[in-house]
This record gives C-alpha cells, sequence and structure tokens, in this order.
C-alpha cells in the first residue's frame, strides 16, 4: 500500500509538471496534437506508396521539418513521442531492407536516425535557451540577495490580487515587517553580518509562508507579505504565527550572539474593507508597521482607523462633520505624510497612559479622538513651513504655532464631546508655563492635554522628520526626564517611562 501511494503521487507531480510545462494553454495542446497527427498522416502517406517516388521526399522532408518543430517547442517531451512515432518507421523500413535488400530502404533508415540525432541536439539547444529564459525572468522578479520577489515584483502582484479580490468580492491581506533594530548590527557586525541576517530571514519568512502568500523584499530590512482571499481574523493569526514560529526556528538560522537578538515587527492591513486602494493599502500597513516598532520589539500592529471609530459614537447630525475631517486629514497628508501617521500613533501612545491611570472610559475615548486630530489645524499651514529642513525664523515659528488655535476652531461643531477641544487647543502647553498659546502652567493645564504633549512630543522625537534625526526609544525617555518639571507633568513621565522601557529592553 504504502509503495502504491508514493507511486501515485510520483505519478500526480509528473503529470502536475508536464501539464505545467508543456501545456500550459489550451493552444500549446492544439499545438501539440496536430503536430502528432500530422506527423502520422504522412508516415502513413509514404508507407502504403499513396504519392509518387519524386513526391515521397518531398513529403519526407515535411515530415522531418514537423518534426524538429515538435522537438524545438516541446524539448524532451516532443522528442519522446517523435522517437516513439519514429520507431514504427525503422522497424518497418529495416524489416523491408532485409526482405528486399533494397538500398532505398537503408537510406530511408539511416536518415531516420539522423533525425532522431539531430533532434536530440535541437531538443537539448531548445532546453538550454528555455533554462537560461527562466533565468532571466527570475533574476527580473526577485530580489538578488535574499531570492524572495523584489519590490517592483511585489507592486505587480498586489495590484493583480487587488483585481482578482475586486473581481470576486473577495479579501486580501498585506503584512508588512521589518526587522529590530536592523541598523545596529550593521554598525557593530558589519554589513555581510546584515547581508546574513536578511537572507536567513528571507529563507524562514518563505519555509513559514509557503504557499499561502507571497514574500516580497519591499527594502532595506523592510519585507512585505501579501495574503490572498484572506479575512483580517486570519491575517492576524498569520501574523503572529510568523512571529512565534520566527522565534522558534531562528536559532538554526542565526548564530549564538543573534538568535536570541533578532526580532521582526509586524504591521499589517485589508482590502477592502480597511483600505480601498493599493496605494492606501501599502500606507495603512506601513503606518500599523511603524507603530509597532514604537511599541516595541516583535509586536503585530493592526491598522486601525480611528475616524470609522469616531463615528460609531456620535449622532447622525455629526457623520457629515466627521467625513468633512476626513477629508481635511487626507488633504493633511498630501501636504505632510508625517502629520497623519503621527496623529494615530499620538492617539495611540495617550490611550496607553489613559489607561495605566485608570481614567474613565469616557475620558480614553475622548483622549483617542484628540490625539487623531490635535494636528489638524496644520490643514493652514503652507506645505513649505512644514517640510522646511533649516530651522525656522521667528515669524515661521509664530505661524506655526497657531495650528492648536486653528485645530480647535475647526473641530469647534464637536465641542459637546468633553474636553476634546480643550485638549487640542493647549496641547502644546508646558509644565512650567512657557508653552502657548495661551502661557498655561501645572494644574491649568488639563490632565488631557498634558498627557498629550508627552505622548506628541516623544512621537516626534523618535520620528524622522525634515529638520532633526530622530532618537531611538531611549534616547528619547531620557528627554522627557530630562524636562519633566519644566516641560512635562513629572507624574505622567515617570507613567510613561514605566509602559515604554520595558518593551524596549535589549537582549
Amino acid at each position: 500500500m504504502i509503495v502504491t501511494s508514493s507511486f501515485r503521487a510520483s505519478m500526480s507531480r509528473l503529470i502536475k509538471d508536464i501539464r505545467f510545462n508543456y501545456f500550459s494553454s489550451k493552444i500549446r495542446v492544439i499545438e501539440f496534437v496536430v503536430c502528432i497527427l500530422l506527423i502520422l498522416f504522412l508516415s502513413v502517406i509514404l508507407f502504403f506508396h499513396v504519392v509518387s517516388n519524386d513526391t515521397r521526399a518531398f513529403v519526407s522532408q515535411i515530415q522531418v521539418l514537423i518534426t524538429f518543430y515538435l522537438v524545438f517547442r516541446f524539448n524532451f517531451f516532443g522528442l519522446m513521442f517523435s522517437t516513439m512515432l519514429s520507431s514504427f518507421d525503422l522497424v518497418t523500413m529495416l524489416s523491408l531492407y532485409n526482405q528486399s535488400k533494397d538500398v532505398d530502404y537503408l537510406i530511408g533508415f539511416t536518415l531516420k536516425i539522423l533525425t532522431i540525432t539531430v533532434g536530440a541536439v535541437v531538443a537539448t539547444l531548445a532546453y538550454n535557451q528555455e533554462i537560461q529564459k527562466e533565468k532571466l525572468q527570475k533574476l527580473a522578479i526577485t530580489d538578488e540577495l535574499t531570492d524572495v520577489y523584489n519590490q517592483r515584483q511585489f507592486r505587480i502582484l498586489l495590484e493583480r490580487e487587488i483585481e482578482i479580490a475586486t473581481t470576486n468580492n473577495t479579501s486580501l491581506g498585506l503584512i508588512m515587517m521589518d526587522i529590530d533594530n536592523f541598523n545596529m548590527y550593521n554598525d557593530l557586525y558589519g554589513h555581510e553580518c546584515g547581508d546574513k541576517i536578511l537572507k536567513a530571514t528571507a529563507t524562514i519568512l518563505k519555509s513559514i509562508v509557503k504557499q499561502n502568500g507571497y514574500v516580497c523584499r519591499y527594502g532595506g530590512d523592510e519585507f512585505a507579505i501579501i495574503f490572498p482571499n484572506t479575512d483580517i481574523e486570519t491575517l492576524e493569526m498569520f501574523a503572529h504565527n510568523i512571529i512565534h514560529k520566527f522565534e522558534k526556528v531562528r536559532s538554526d538560522y542565526f548564530s549564538e550572539k543573534l538568535s536570541e537578538r533578532v526580532t521582526l515587527s509586524i504591521g499589517l492591513s485589508e482590502y477592502p474593507n480597511r483600505a480601498c486602494s493599493k496605494s492606501e493599502l501599502i500606507s495603512q500597513s506601513d503606518m500599523a508597521l511603524y507603530h509597532a516598532k514604537n511599541l516595541g520589539r516583535g509586536r503585530v500592529h493592526l491598522y486601525q482607523d480611528i475616524i470609522s471609530k469616531i463615528r460609531k459614537n456620535l449622532s447622525s447630525d455629526d457623520q457629515q462633520l466627521i467625513g468633512a475631517i476626513k477629508g481635511l486629514l487626507s488633504t493633511i497628508s498630501a501636504k505632510d505624510k508625517y502629520t497623519h501617521a503621527h496623529s494615530e500613533r499620538v492617539s495611540s501612545y495617550a490611550v496607553m497612559i489613559g489607561k495605566a491611570m485608570n481614567l474613565s472610559i469616557n475620558e480614553i475615548t475622548v483622549l483617542e479622538y484628540a490625539g487623531l486630530l490635535h494636528d489638524i489645524g496644520k490643514i493652514e499651514i503652507p506645505k513649505t513651513l512644514l517640510n522646511k529642513n533649516e530651522s525656522l525664523t521667528e515669524d515661521e515659528l509664530l505661524i506655526i504655532r497657531q495650528h492648536p488655535v486653528y485645530s480647535e476652531n475647526i473641530l469647534e461643531p464637536l465641542e459637546d464631546i468633553d474636553n476634546l477641544l480643550d485638549y487640542v487647543r493647549h496641547h502644546h502647553e508646558k509644565f512650567d508655563g512657557s508653552g502657548y498659546p495661551d502661557g498655561l502652567s501645572g494644574d491649568e493645564i488639563s490632565l488631557g492635554a498634558r498627557i498629550l504633549c508627552i505622548a506628541d512630543s516623544f512621537d516626534a522625537m523618535i520620528s524622522e522628520r525634515p529638520y532633526c534625526k530622530r532618537k531611538n526609544t531611549e534616547e528619547a525617555i531620557m528627554e522627557l526626564r530630562q524636562y519633566s518639571g519644566t516641560q512635562f507633568d513629572p507624574a505622567i513621565v515617570d507613567i510613561f517611562s514605566e509602559l515604554m522601557i520595558p518593551k524596549y529592553k535589549v537582549v
């Protein structure tokens, strides 16, 4: 039974390979069948002397050409069938020569042998050409270092799968991930070590994902995995499974000094329920990845559309306003890519602090909304100022410092949400009274605004901005502590530090 089962499996794989390599379309099948039938038909004409001797030579040449065409198009598979068909002619001609000793039969036999020999050469050349073509095709779509799909092919695959998902009314998952602290490994151990980490990570990902998705190198130390026909729950399960299995097998691929240190951070989103286009799906997954990295090493984060959350908690009268606010956020994102993603992260940090301080659900919800909307007033700020690389002049600083007031004015129709406008207006006030726009100090600043101030400053410090280099998490926490009591509320700094430092402790 075991032998029979193994034989069936082998035959099944062989048939699949033949279909894939030789009969990938109906035209190829028709082409093969026509060639075989023509060779058989011409053999019958030659065998039964249907045509004159002069015409027989021409028919024979046509048969040879069709045989070569069959071998060229179908390589060794075509050679096998043409040899089988020729064997009948060989046996017949040899038998007739033995009976009549007619030299013409011997010449025909020799020509058949020569045809098969030349066919073998043609098949070999065609096969080598096909192998070379496949190598060139692979080079065009794969990353040379990691042997996974490159970024160009990633975009082609994603666009194709989105079209399929749209046509079939199914969903499509996208995971973005990168290697935590990869630059540190490059700096400490050299770029050769970094390349080994990338190659090993790609190998592990391929072994985990298998046929469920497409593993691609998105750039640098960042990978992307496309999961066709996958809903958000299944996608989250895949993401956590990748983290778990990666940690389980990494010791087989990395040296002892690295096996416990190399971790992955993952961000994910899904089409069409969260993202409505290719660019939005990539952007959401990338923002989720950025957020996962800020939460700590080896984290998974699902993109959350906080605007949708706000909609659920508002009356129908405010729904149109929220639609307008979402449009404004999209406009800001077009002017300053940093702002929208920054607002999402500030919102998340504010919620973390609120929960740690045991605030009520209502207070935490307002913090969440305020975090997302606190910079909406930047719609009034010129793009040249938002993206300026040099230090701002005094006049330019005065313009920038008006954005909390602009935000309050835009959000005025939402004044029924407790403290929302207060949190947004005062998130740049400093504990010692040197902030803006009203110069409040200490407990004059609402608790929510003090929380937002820390969340906002922390994310700004660990983010790459046009005018300053990003800090790592430890450096950002040190700066929060340095200005504790002057710029920041000391009690909230202590709570936030306790939340963040353990997450970033390097193994």
